[in-house]
């Protein structure tokens, strides 16, 4: 019995240092993507384009000037469509610096 309770202090005072380190190392890999999908040629908002996250189930869509708000992981990929315009896959590097 004390033994059992001893394992139980013991893992209740190492867990919040664990998941606090894990936490930590999520962190440092989310980022907020804020954009604009634009035509090419006009420069102009395209409203209603989705863009979903690739292998999750997370995505948003573009409002009424094309802005979108988007919390993503580095290293994910992003799908871009919209009626009219092709789909377009674009991969957020790893390697992002943040100031």
């Amino acid at each position: 019995m004390k033994k059992t309770l001893l394992l139980l202090i013991l893992f209740a005072i190492v867990l919040p240092f664990t998941a606090r380190s894990q936490f930590e190392k999520l962190k440092d890999s989310v980022v907020q993507l804020f954009g604009v999908v634009m035509t090419a040629d006009s420069l102009m908002g395209i409203p209603s384009v989705t863009i979903k996250v690739r292998g999750r189930n997370q995505g948003t869509y573009s409002n009424e000037q094309g802005v979108f708000l988007l919390l993503i992981l580095k290293g994910d990929m992003l799908e871009f469509s919209s009626i009219g315009f092709k789909p377009k896959l674009i991969e957020i590097l790893r390697s992002l610096e943040g100031n």
